[in-house]
Order: structure tokens, then sequence, then C-alpha cells
């Protein structure tokens, strides 16, 4: 297990806001993906173009699994000093909730697409719904770490140590 740093590295940073402009990328630019999944069931969709869609999330799986393996290397930042434990808690939280939702949405998908399994479409479908309220909490949590408790938490993610 790697030891905890002062800050997180460039690639570290890069491939979060990279990370998260494709996982907002795929959350709000779908529709050709379900155009093209109404046409594999046999209905008929008009701008059916899946690629953009796949590609994106083959890009997330790959750039996920490079960042826990960055992460596992060389550790993570520790907590804000006089954090209180239920944010520690919370923070925790998101960020496992975060992984799992990086991983299986890509698979669920990948699976449903390729491996015309059913149910991982109807799961991949109800689990991005997951997405959005954790990026609020996630971007609320910095923010109140920022601007209430002026932790300086945001510059880890912005500047590299």
């Amino acid at each position: 297990m790697a030891s905890q740093t002062a800050g997180y590295s460039r690639t570290h940073i890069i491939l979060h806001w990279v990370i998260a402009a494709l996982v907002l990328f795929q959350l709000f630019v779908h529709t050709g993906m379900e155009n093209a999944w109404m046409v594999s069931q046999g209905g008929v969709a008009e701008g059916a173009n899946p690629l953009p869609h796949i590609i994106a999330g083959i890009a997330i799986l790959v750039l996920v699994i490079w960042r826990v393996v960055i992460r596992l290397r060389h550790g993570a930042p520790a907590h804000p000093a006089g954090q209180p434990a239920l944010l520690t808690a919370l923070a925790n939280g998101v960020h496992l909730v975060f992984y799992a939702l990086l991983f299986i949405l890509p698979l669920s998908g990948l699976a449903a697409w390729f491996g015309h399994v059913e149910p991982a479409a109807v799961a991949h479908v109800y689990i991005q719904l997951a997405f959005l309220p954790l990026i609020g909490l996630h971007v609320a949590g910095a923010l109140v770490q920022q601007f209430w408790f002026r932790t300086g938490v945001l510059r880890r993610m912005a500047v590299p140590d």
C-alpha cells in the first residue's frame, strides 16, 4: 500500500478532470446511443450513432483503471487536518461510490451493447441516475471545505504537488 502524499500529481489531476468531462459528456450527450439502442431492438430512430458514447465509456474505464493504479502506487493526500470525522466518512463514501460507478457503468454498457445482455442495459440506465446527485454532493463538499472550513482543498485538484 502506498503512503499518503501532500498533494496530487499532475497526472492524477489531469485524469480527474478528463474523467469528469467524459462523465458529463456521457450524462448529457447520450441521445445517439439511446436511438441506436432503439434501432438494435427493432425500433426506428433518427440520429442513431452509438460510437461517441461507446468510445467515451471505454475511455472512462481505461482512465479510471489508470487512476486507481496511480492511487495504489503513490497514495492520496490526507484529509484536511481537523476535519470532522463525519465529513471524512462522507468524503470516503462518496469517493467509493464514484469509483464503483466508474467501473460498473462502462462494464454494464459494454455488456448491454456488445453482449446483448438486457438486464445490463436496464441496470446501466438506472445506475447512471446516481451520478447527478453524487456529482452535486461532491461539488458541494469541495465548496464547503474550501469556503466554509477554509482548508484549501480545491488547490489539491488544481495545482500538482
